[in-house]
């Protein structure tokens, strides 16, 4: 009966009160909507690698290798002989898989053809990995080296709607298999994301430089038996590395698989966080947007109790008492909720496609999901309860006799508490308008940094077997179309460049440096085709000449310490194999911008490397470009797909998460907000309706409009002014961590602080404006008339 009637009341006074119901409402949809997109997105990134059923017991073991000068590097690149040993000496293993690093293969049956992502791994591989099997036998899904197991998705683009157990296929033109194993697709939510599992031992004997133990070729996983001390197993996993390799410096560790995700970042042989800081930003954001819901709420509700308060004098002398009263109250604020929760959800639906886009996710709405529904009722009850608590306890006081004597008013002087909430309001918003400006402005940064070689109309080419065996006509052939400017052949990913040593030789190299340097294999065209300048010498002309030259950039040359005059033939040792320096680049960024520029030896290779630089001309037709590309690709290449990207598509993939941050950034930004206003149009109205007879006598005492629409904004300015300058050291703060974890980025602008501050003050004074001077407006005759 209590709900009942609480309900019914809720809706009364609804009705009773259109504005504050609108406004109410409205803030608690869209706080409640950006809060259950920010728990699915939450829920996404904490369930990445989660759906392994042996999750808690399941790892992957990770190598800290410490160098001469004391720094400590961490990764997951392990030696192929770690398996067998550890099987050997650790009983508290499970079970126990490697892989090797995952890459793009040719996979052909027949004349049907795909370049894929795969693996070579064991039978362990599907025990520890919830990767169930659609077909196959699921105890032994490759039971020899001629077997292996394909995806759901690649087995039906190879044999259609044929049962594809039994078939073979061939990978790389080399290896040939028998179909043993179908696999269910891989979840989007695993970082493992591969189309087809090889046996390793065919990888493995392919390779002979994986078997020794200071190599890192594989990862590793395993399950340990759930009673096993983690302490105590890793420190079996030191002894075994030094046992077999006394002059390794690596030691070996284990990290639960799923936690790496989200802390995948080392420091010092030490996780220091990851992406789980972006889950906790958002969150912490998607927790202010609704508190500034609620906020409205708390404000409208306290401002209007004047008109409530004869409605408690009632039910306090019939009966009533004030537990009864705030459990009343809290009602009407939960049903309320649960209105907006309604509303949001609507909304979710809606706008899911959209949000999926700029989060780069494929979430999928199941309002039945018992971990969405437990989550989002809790989100929303606690939003309900946190704005109806202040107003109930504030309401359940009034005393009846205090009220009927015409003391209403008095109980209602107060109103420290709503100035302290608007202005934690318009502080919050302008905390999240200068984050998101100053991300916008870091992210257009480094879209239009100068990387030092020129990204633009760049297309990337992987190498294959067939391009190996034709380098020379494939490059003379591109370079005879019109719209090709020049050709260069290249190591691995240019922006991110992979491989590091520190066995670099130099004369006066001091004893104990352990430098990073990293290697880029490249030819001729390359440095040309990517717009290096170089500063001094030559480039590479040909493998003839070239085998044992080395090319600098700058940065090299300084740490070496080599005088500039004295650069170019210079002996330069890599991995053993002497050589000189060529030829000096200057600095261009080779790391993530979040990094510095580091040192950088380019060897010269015409094959040995995986992509194919072409550049095209500025003013040149793509469609054409790529018509006569594909064509000279497919002469020379004709049983791999023409498959390709752009140079600055990869260059905008650097920096997903990056994009992801500014988009959501500047959605919160626009919904805190419209937030704030709502609640300030809200309490304007409230305000100009309870001053509407002190207006009608100043405006009978010679007062113009203009003159009671200043009166009125001045007390709603002084606020947005002290929210201004209680917000503007926490956004500098904040912005500044921010910014401190790219090694080259923007300044912070005072002009910043001070278009977002006026342009919120412009907001906030459009909102109350329109209701100040639509109070300012009415004929003093008909709201004296009463009098």
């Amino acid at each position: 009966m209590m709900v009942f009637h609480a309900l019914r009341t809720a809706f009364r006074n609804l009705l009773r009160h259109k504005t504050n119901a609108v406004v109410n409402i409205l803030s608690l949809t869209i706080g409640l909507t950006s809060a259950i997109f920010i728990f699915l997105w939450v829920l996404d990134e904490y369930g990445f690698d989660k759906f392994h059923t042996n999750d808690k017991d399941l790892y992957q073991v990770m190598i800290n290798h410490t160098f001469p000068d004391g720094q400590i590097h961490t990764y997951g690149a392990t030696p192929a002989k770690l398996k067998e040993a550890v099987r050997a000496v650790i009983p508290e293993v499970s079970n126990i898989t490697q892989t090797n690093m995952s890459s793009t293969l040719l996979v052909q049956h027949e004349e049907v053809s795909f370049q894929e992502e795969g693996i070579y791994s064991d039978n362990e591989f599907f025990t520890i990995f919830h990767f169930p099997l659609v077909h196959g036998d699921p105890s032994n899904p490759l039971p020899d080296n001629n077997s292996i197991a394909l995806s759901q998705k690649l087995a039906e683009k190879l044999f259609k709607d044929t049962d594809p157990i039994g078939k073979t296929v061939q990978v790389e033109q080399t290896q040939e298999f028998m179909v043993s194993a179908v696999f269910a697709d891989i979840p989007t939510n695993s970082s493992i994301q591969v189309e087809f599992v090889a046996p390793f031992e065919v990888h493995y004997q392919e390779n002979p430089w994986m078997q020794g133990w200071q190599t890192g070729g594989t990862k590793t996983f395993l399950t340990l038996d759930p009673k096993a001390s983690l302490p105590a197993v890793n420190q079996k996993l030191e002894t075994l590395i030094k046992s077999n390799c006394t002059e390794c410096t690596t030691s070996p560790f284990l990290y639960g698989f799923s936690k790496l995700y989200l802390n995948g970042r080392f420091e010092g042989g030490k996780n220091v966080g990851g992406r789980i800081e972006q889950v906790i930003l958002f969150s912490i954001v998607a927790s202010i947007i609704l508190l500034m819901a609620c906020i409205n709420f708390m404000n409208l509700a306290t401002a209007s109790a004047a008109s409530r308060s004869k409605e408690v004098s009632v039910r306090k002398i019939i009966g009533a008492n004030r537990l009864g009263l705030v459990v009343h109250f809290m009602l009407e604020s939960l049903i309320i909720a649960f209105l907006g929760l309604l509303l949001a959800r609507s909304l979710v639906h809606t706008l899911l496609p959209f949000f999926n886009t700029i989060t780069s996710k494929s979430i999928q709405l199941d309002i039945f999901d018992p971990l969405f529904l437990g989550g989002a009722v809790a989100i929303t009850l606690v939003c309900g309860l946190l704005a109806g608590i202040y107003p109930a306890i504030f309401l359940s006081s009034f005393k009846p006799i205090s009220i009927f004597r015409g003391n209403a008013r008095s109980l209602l002087t107060g109103s420290g508490l709503r100035k302290t909430l608007v202005v934690i309001q318009f502080a919050s918003a302008l905390v999240l308008v200068v984050g998101s400006i100053i991300i916008y402005q870091q992210i257009k940064y480094i879209s239009n940094k100068d990387l030092g070689f020129d990204k633009s109309q760049v297309l990337v080419i992987n190498q294959n077997k067939d391009l190996i065996a034709n380098t020379a006509p494939f490059k003379n052939a591109m370079l005879q179309l019109s719209n090709v400017e020049n050709i260069g052949f290249g190591g691995n990913d240019i922006f991110v460049i992979p491989i590091t040593t520190t066995e670099i030789d130099w004369t006066g190299k001091p004893n104990d440096a352990s430098i990073h340097f990293k290697l880029f294999r490249a030819d001729e065209g390359f440095i040309p085709t990517m717009g290096i300048e170089m500063l001094q010498g030559r480039n590479f002309v040909g493998v003839n000449q070239d085998s044992l030259s080395y090319i600098i950039n700058r940065r090299a040359m300084e740490i070496m310490g080599i005088p500039e005059h004295e650069v170019i033939g210079s002996e330069l040792g890599v991995w053993g194999n002497k050589g000189r320096i060529v030829g000096v680049t200057k600095d261009f960024h080779n790391d993530n911008l979040k990094l510095g520029i580091e040192p950088l030896v380019f060897l010269y290779s015409e094959n040995l490397g995986a992509h194919y630089f072409v550049k095209i001309n500025q003013s040149a037709s793509m469609s054409e470009s790529l018509a006569g590309i594909e064509k000279v690709f497919k002469a020379h290449s004709p049983d791999y797909p023409f498959e390709f990207t752009f140079l600055d598509e990869q260059f905008e993939q650097q920096y997903r998460s990056d994009l992801v941050l500014g988009k959501l950034s500047m959605s919160f930004m626009v919904i805190s907000i419209l937030i704030s206003c709502l609640g300030l149009f809200g309490l304007a109205t409230f305000t100009a309706a309870r001053r509407i007879k002190e207006l009608g006598i100043r405006k009978v005492m010679g007062a113009t409009s203009l003159n009671l629409v200043l009166m009125l904004c001045g007390d709603f300015t002084k606020l947005v002014l002290i929210s201004i300058l209680i917000g503007s050291p926490i956004a500098w703060y904040l912005a500044k961590e921010y910014l401190s974890g790219f090694a080259f980025h923007v300044d912070i602008s005072g002009i910043t602080f001070l278009l977002s501050g006026l342009g919120l003050l412009a907001l906030a004074l459009l909102t109350v404006g329109f209701q100040s001077l639509k109070a300012a407006l009415t004929n003093p005759a008909d709201s004296l008339r009463s009098e």
